[in-house]
């Protein structure tokens, strides 16, 4: 069918609550994957926000 060929995308909201309390172990996750910039970016949210 048609979908074989769409790329799908998918978006994701968190909030500040959610982000306290995956944000930590989100990063620690994407560096035993070696996603650096992935860490950088929740690292960064963290820090902004104090956490």
């Amino acid at each position: 069918s048609v979908d074989s060929f769409v790329k799908k995308i998918t978006f994701q909201h968190l909030t500040r609550d959610g982000l306290q309390n995956i944000g930590p172990t989100v990063a620690i996750l994407a560096e035993a994957e070696g996603l650096q910039a992935h860490k950088n970016a929740i690292t960064i949210r963290l820090d902004k926000y104090g956490y």
